[in-house]
């Protein structure tokens, strides 16, 4: 009887130990980042923020939740820009110094998408000049990811430009890229301009960003256009590899 004490004493202790962070963050993720998920999302991120300096200052998680909590609060403040310069783009600044300084490297999805965050929340408060080196590093990342997408794929030496005799390749079937979670929040629009070739049988191959629009979009259009089926170009009727430029709109609907 004399050790009961002090084993509750112990499990008490425990019991009343703080969630970890690391433990939010996972509650989050679960969760998921939604319109009618954030309100829920929001109150956790805020407490992982309050934690993660005295957990692990330098983990890329405490980066992945200042830039979820900056998402949250820039759908949030919409249009309003001086809300942007205060409790936005500070959250995004950290978020890449946590990056920069963790000595685990961050996915480069993750890089790459707090820096289009970063870089789009100091265009909309006047700060272009910043903004453009950051977007072009998170443009390197895309264009990467692209091409770890086609490794392994056949590559197509030699190609012809529609014109002059050559024929143009036109799209027989086609597959609808689909949105991210990030975009989709966001209610992120636009287009993606891909290069690509079409063999002679009607694949493409060899796909390459020529415009992009970030937040995985580039790499969702990417998966959609391997699913694609041409009807080659030609030359005198024979099918030749073909370069071809395609778009693809991203609408929210």
């Amino acid at each position: 009887m004399k050790f009961a004490l002090p084993l509750l004493f112990c499990f008490g202790a425990l019991a009343q130990e703080p969630e970890s962070p690391h433990d939010i963050l996972l509650k989050v993720r679960t969760l998921g980042l939604t319109g009618k998920t954030m309100d829920q999302a929001e109150p956790l991120l805020e407490k992982a923020v309050q934690r993660w300096p005295e957990s692990d200052p330098r983990s890329p998680e405490y980066a992945e939740s200042l830039t979820l909590l900056g998402m949250i609060r820039q759908v949030r403040s919409e249009t309003d820009f001086q809300a942007v310069r205060a409790n936005v783009e500070p959250l995004y600044r950290k978020a890449l110094s946590i990056y920069d300084r963790s000595i685990i490297p961050p996915a480069p999805v993750d890089l790459a998408l707090t820096l289009e965050l970063e870089a789009a929340a100091l265009n909309a408060i006047g700060e272009v000049q910043d903004a453009t080196p950051l977007s072009g590093r998170a443009a390197v990342i895309r264009a990467g990811r692209v091409r770890e997408m086609q490794e392994g794929a056949p590559k197509i030496s030699a190609a012809y430009k529609p014109g002059e005799g050559i024929s143009a390749p036109t799209v027989i079937s086609k597959v609808d890229p689909e949105y991210t979670t990030q975009a989709r929040f966001l209610k992120l629009q636009g287009t993606v301009l891909l290069k690509l070739v079409v063999d002679e049988l009607g694949r493409p191959q060899d796909i390459s960003l020529v415009r992009g629009l970030g937040f995985g979009l580039d790499e969702n259009a990417v998966s959609a256009v391997r699913g694609w089926r041409f009807k080659p170009g030609s030359s005198e009727g024979v099918p030749v590899p073909t370069i071809a430029n395609v778009e693809l709109n991203f609408r929210l609907q």
